[in-house]
Formats: structure tokens, sequence, C-alpha cells
């Protein structure tokens, strides 16, 4: 089949490279049939260009999509309709348009293809590592586009990436005022959430569940505190969710009640202040927090959301308006000193001592003679908390319980973490008439120096108790501080680092490697960069674009929004302009033609001056018919200049070729010493 165009050896191969740079972030997301699939496509367009096959026909292609529709409804039909499913559509088409690009309008389209799968890219992660991957692609697409359009020879042109790069670097000081001073404004339309399961502590918690998060190095969040130190590491209770039903299995979170529905979509007008008593200084800090897929984030109890899209739950739980699948900043405002719910409403009671009607007969029983022992309910607490000091062992691998999880947990196996004490110390205090639940969330976090902030990972997932007392409200208590006290007070590692099952999870993760000096700061570095990417352009919001403004322009009045823009805009295309229009010489400064300037006023000398408007070969042949003893120097000098000034370089001109020049004209200027400069008349 003739072909209009065919595609260069150099320029397909940018293209290949651009087309494989766009898919490789959405690899690990892809059904690996699209992978496949897209490796079969690379091959088969190489296979053409070698002539060893041919384009695909009408009949093939219909074959193709009725496969691909097959097989999309086969593989994607357990996946709800979202970003996953659209992003598999649209790599499929995006290859395919690779097998059948044949002209050069079909190469466009594939990389402007390219471009979107970049966006699509950038929905699913910000961050600084992706965002640099990305900014490389673009490069190379712009280079696929540069080598499509080069028709100069290979040796007399500029590199093609080093064009690409120059291009993209100019388009960088628009790129950032767009970013800077255009209004943020809401999503045109709704993005589905990504499938896949949640990250971090969910709604409901059996042993095991926290354990197994325990062994993952995956951030959970970064928080940083304005204007003071973190406080000490076993204040850090990050606190997540409360778990307040008890099947006798699994603790659950109960959110099916009309009052968390109404604390979940819309604040209703309870007043927090009957229920809450607070003194002292409150802490301010920001959390930067990673993807989970979920409602709920965390903050030190008892914290205030100064971040209008949450809210407080019923039992002071935060929940954002939608899913977390990105990563999300938001303000806290917390009291160390507090107390809530001095006052325990009748059905935030029963609940809190709801137990199953049977089962665990032996904890039962246990709680009942510990409870007639003491007099108060905190005595009672601090009777089962002692409990936990005989014999009981804390490790990331506690043997499985049986179907009387807390009786098998307290009086046979006696080894768990901190999911099975919880759970344990919880079940004891209802045994014995004490309100209390279980809260999930984290513990912890490891201080990083450079930014001053501190990074709360999987492995500090934790579980603890909350306990009502009379006059006091809810109190917290860890059994898990009486079991393994260095859990609380130096961290994770300190207490678990020699467990077998310590971060199995993530062998290579660089966090198991804190005891190396260097390589545990240049871990902390990249992190600081991290952060300061997500804190400085990822988290670059509405509210601080309005307080930019405010700051430097003194307006957030739509129409000085409009007038910075439009002025800073034209400022930096003006820039950019000025600045490629200084680099680009004029035929007045160029080395070559000076020379041939130089060459056309020797000549004028002798009687035949150029002409207005007649180019070298024109000029060449009028000479050489006027002065044919001069025909063979002047050819080769201006078929030499028109080599250089047309078909290389025509910026500067090769060194070898303007030093070749500059030594005919010598030449022609020292035979013009012997031979007469006028003809015999």
């Amino acid at each position: 089949m003739e072909l209009a165009y065919q595609i260069p050896r150099r320029s397909l191969i940018w293209v290949l490279v651009a087309v494989v740079m766009a898919l490789a972030p959405h690899v690990m997301r892809l059904p690996v049939w699209i992978s496949l699939v897209a490796v079969a496509c690379i091959v088969w367009r190489v296979l053409i260009f070698l002539g060893k096959l041919d384009y695909p026909g009408r009949a093939l292609r219909v074959a193709l999509v009725l496969f691909i529709m097959g097989g999309a409804a086969t593989q994607l039909q357990s996946l709800e309709i979202g970003l996953d499913v659209a992003a598999s559509l649209l790599a499929l088409g995006f290859i395919f348009k690779l097998v059948e690009m044949q002209s050069k309008r079909d190469i466009y389209v594939v990389l402007v293809l390219g471009f979107i799968m970049a966006l699509v890219s950038l929905i699913y992660s910000q961050g600084m590592l992706n965002s640099m991957y990305l900014t490389l692609m673009v490069i190379v697409i712009v280079g696929s586009m540069v080598s499509v359009n080069r028709t100069a020879p290979v040796g007399k042109r500029p590199a093609t990436l080093g064009v690409a790069a120059k291009i993209t670097a100019q388009s960088l000081p628009l790129m950032i005022v767009l970013f800077v001073v255009f209004p943020r404004i809401g999503p045109l339309w709704g993005v589905p959430a990504q499938s896949g399961a949640s990250t971090g502590v969910s709604e409901q918690m059996s042993p095991g569940d926290i354990s197994q998060l325990a062994q993952s190095t995956d951030l959970a969040f970064r928080v940083s505190f304005e204007g003071a130190p973190p406080p000490l590491h076993q204040s850090l209770y990050w606190r997540g969710l409360v778990l307040d039903y008890f099947n006798g299995m699994t603790w659950r979170r109960q959110s099916n009640s009309a009052l968390a529905e109404a604390f979940i979509n819309g604040p209703i007008g309870i007043d927090y202040q009957d229920r809450v008593r607070v003194a002292g200084n409150p802490l301010r800090y920001n959390v930067i927090m990673e993807p989970s897929r979920q409602r709920w984030i965390y903050g030190l109890h008892l914290a205030e959301p100064l971040t209008p899209e949450i809210t407080r739950g019923r039992n002071f739980e935060l929940i954002n308006r939608t899913d977390i699948t990105q990563r999300y900043s938001y303000n806290l405002l917390s009291y160390p000193d507090h107390r809530t719910d001095l006052l325990l409403l009748d059905i935030t009671r029963r609940r809190s001592l709801e137990l199953p009607d049977d089962g665990n007969p032996q904890s039962r029983e246990l709680a009942a003679s510990l409870r007639a022992s003491v007099a108060t309910d905190r005595d009672y607490a601090y009777t089962v908390m002692a409990l936990f000091q005989q014999q009981f062992r804390y490790t990331l691998s506690p043997p499985l319980l049986g179907p009387q999880r807390i009786d098998d947990f307290l009086f046979n196996t006696r080894a768990g973490y901190c999911e099975h004490y919880a759970s344990a110390f919880t079940f004891m205090m209802r045994a014995g008439g004490v309100p209390a639940r279980v809260v999930v969330g984290y513990h912890g976090g490891e201080y990083n120096r450079f930014e001053d902030y501190t990074m709360v990972y999987q492995y500090n997932a934790h579980a603890w108790t909350e306990v009502w007392l009379e006059g006091e409200g809810w109190v917290r208590f860890d059994p898990t501080s009486i079991v393994a006290p260095t859990r609380i007070t130096e961290g994770f590692e300190a207490a678990l680092g020699d467990d077998p099952n310590f971060l199995t999870e993530s062998r290579f993760s660089l966090a198991r490697f804190r005891g190396a000096g260097w390589l545990n700061t240049m871990r902390l570095r990249l992190d600081a960069i991290e952060y300061l990417w997500n804190r400085r352009v990822v988290s670059y919001s509405m509210e601080r674009q309005a307080a930019f403004f405010e700051r430097w322009f003194g307006t957030t009045s739509k129409s000085g929004v409009l007038i910075v823009l439009g002025l800073s805009s034209l400022f930096c295309v003006g820039l950019v302009a000025l600045l490629v229009i200084r680099r680009i010489p004029t035929a007045n400064n160029r080395q070559f033609d000076r020379l041939y300037r130089d060459y056309c006023d020797q000549l004028a000398r002798l009687g035949v001056p150029r002409r207005n408007g007649e180019g070298p070969l024109d000029y060449c042949r009028r000479v050489s018919a006027e002065r044919p003893e001069l025909a063979v120097s002047l050819d080769g000098i201006t078929r030499l200049y028109m080599e250089i000034a047309y078909q290389g370089d025509a910026h500067s001109g090769s060194s070898e070729a303007v030093a070749e020049l500059k030594q005919r004209l010598r030449e022609f200027r020292n035979g013009l010493g012997r031979k007469p400069l006028w003809r015999p008349g």
C-alpha cells in the first residue's frame, strides 16, 4: 500500500518512547490484559515500519473493537463506572491509534492523547516525583513533535531534546502565572472516585486488622504545628473513629442513626458548648492526609475543624464532606486540656454498655468479681489495666482466637496487638457496668527536623479505649501502655523492631534503615521536599489564593483579578518573545553573511556590483558570464554559502563550513592579485 507519508525512523523512536512514558504511570492500575495489548501494539507498529506487517484493515479493526468490548465487559464488570474504567478505555484508544498511525495528522492525535494521559495521571497523584516525571514526559512529547517536523540533515541541526527542553522552559513563566493568578474555581463536572480498597483504619475492628496495617510503611499523613513544638510522643493520639457496637467477634461503628447521618450530611445546630469543657491554650496545626478513599480524618482530641468541609460527628469524630481520594490539607485546633460529655445521654449510655446476650462467660465472671472489689469506676479501670501486667505479650503475630475471643485472649493465649488489648479492656469495662468504647486511629509519629513536621505512617495505627467516669466525662485508657510501655513512649520501632513480622510488607522501604545515618538523613530530606511541594503547591487553594491577592494587590474583586491576570500574562509572553527574538541571529550579524557581503563588495570593486533583489545563484551566473576566468571560484564560494545559509543551521552555521568559506574567500582575494582587475578592452 502506497503511503502519503512515511514517518522517519528517528521520529518513530521519539513517538514510541512518548507512548511508553505515557502508559507507564498507569500500568499498576490497568488490567493486565490491557498492558499486554499495549506491548503487542508497540511491537506491531515497529514491524509495520520494518515492512514485516501491514496496517490493520477494516475487518481486523472491527474484530479488535469487538474483542476489546468483550474483554472490557468481562474484566471491568466488577468495578463501578469511575476513573479507573475511564483511564482503561482511554489507554486502549491511545495504543490502537498508534497502530493505525499513517499520516502526520495521526501522529499529532497520538501525541495529544499522550498529553491527556498525563492529565489523567495527575488526577491520581500530584506528588512531586510524579510531577517531575510528567514534566519529562511532556518534554519527550514536544520532542516528538519537533522530530516529526524537521527537514534538515541530522548533522546540521541542534539536538531534538535540547529544542524540546527550551520550548518547555519557555512555557514555564506563563504556567506559573496562570497557576498563581488564575481564579481557583471548582470542577465543572464530578470525577468518580477511583476504585480499589480503602487504606488505613476502617469502620470495624477484629483481631489482626490493625496488626496487618502495622506491617506497612505507607504514609498516613503529615502534621505541622503552628507556633509551638509538637507535643511529646506519648501524647500524640490521632483520633479517628469510635467503635461502639460489639457482636462478640467484631467492633463496629454505629453510623446508621439519624443523628450520625445529620452530622455527616450537614450541621443541624447542636450546641457543642453543652458537651465540652476546655482549659488552657489550644494547639493549631495543619494536616496533609494521604488518599484513604474514606470520609473520616484524624486529629488530636478535642479537635475543632477550621476547614469548612469538615464537620464533627456525634462522638467528636472528624468527618469530611466527601471521600479523601487525593492528598487533602486541612487545619485543626485542639485543646489538650478538655472534658467531654460530663452529662451522658441515656441513648449514649445504653450504646456504651451494650454487649451480646451471651458469650465469654469467664470474662463476665471476672469483671463482676473485680467490680465488686473496688469502690469507684476509676479504681475498677485501674484494676483491669493491672491484669495486663501478668504475663501478657505484645506481638504482631498472635495465635488465632476461638469463638469466645475475649475469654481465649485473657485466659489462654495472652498474646496480641493493640486491638486485642483495647477490645478485651472495653469488654471488661462494659461487663462491669462502666460505659466504654473502642477508638481507632494512630499513635505517635516520626519528627522531621528539616521542615519541623511529624510523619505518621500506617504502622502507627493504634486502638485504645475511652471510659466514661462520673464527673470527668470520657477519659482515655490505653492498655498497650501497660503491656508495652515503649510502644507509647518511644514508638512502634522501639517496641517491635525485633519482631519477625516487623514491616514484612515493606522490606525495601528506607524506613527499615533508620540506623544508617546518611541514608536516614537522605530519606528525611527527600520527604521534607515532598512535604514542601504538597503544602506550597498541591494545597494552593481558593482561600490561599484570595489571601495572596489581598496581601500583594490589596484586592480580591473580579475586575482586579482579571487585570492582574491579563497584565502578568502579557508580561510573561512579552518576556519570552523578547528572549527568543534576541537569540535569533539576523542577516546583519551572522558571520557567514558578513563574509558573503565582503565578497560582494570585492566583486563590486571589480565592476560587477550586485543588483537589488538579486539572489546568490543569479549573481554568480551573471558575474561568471562577464568574468569567465573567475567562474570556478565564484561557483564554489556561492554553493558553499548557499549550503551554510539554507541547508544547515541557519542560526549560526557549522564552524567547519564557516572556516572553509573563510579559506576560499582568502584564496579568492589572493588570486585577484595575479589577475587583471578588468577585462582587456
